[in-house]
Formats: structure tokens, C-alpha cells, sequence
């Protein structure tokens, strides 16, 4: 049985390395697919996510997945392969 655990953000940020992602190309992700408007707040939102103190939601979640280039399963801890 799978010992499901929520969103994993040290894999988010295992990821972020492995394949040179950045902060900034998650947001330009969030700012094209849900038109943030840059203001602090929706910074911070992402500043969360990536620290792993919010979870984003699953529209989010697969944004940041073709940002970072990996899998959604890998970030929800569900596999342990990254593709």
C-alpha cells in the first residue's frame, strides 16, 4: 500500500535543481496560466509552495510540474522516479 504523504517540497526543490529551474520560471508559469497580477501577495503564495509551508492546489500543482519539468506523482511523493 502507498504511504501517501501530501505534497513533497524537498523533492520540488530536488527537482528545481536537477533540471534548472528557477523561482522566476515558476512564476512566469503562475502569472501565464492564472494571470497573477505580481502584486507581493501572489509572490509570497509561491515563495510558500516552493518552501513547502502551502500546498497548491491541483491546477497549480501541474503548472509547477511543466515549470520544473517533472511528474506530479514524483512532487506528491506517489513515485520515486522524477519523469
Amino acid at each position: 500500500m502507498l504511504n501517501y504523504r501530501g505534497f513533497r517540497a524537498d523533492r520540488l526543490k530536488e527537482a528545481m535543481k536537477e533540471n534548472g529551474a528557477t523561482f522566476e520560471d515558476i512564476c512566469e508559469g503562475m502569472r501565464r496560466d492564472f494571470y497573477l497580477l505580481w502584486v507581493e501577495s501572489d509572490i509570497n503564495y509561491i515563495r510558500r509552495i516552493v518552501n513547502g509551508k502551502t500546498p497548491p492546489g491541483i491546477a497549480e500543482l501541474f503548472t509547477i510540474c511543466g515549470a520544473v519539468g517533472c511528474s506530479a506523482d514524483y512532487l506528491l511523493g506517489l513515485k520515486d522516479e522524477m519523469y
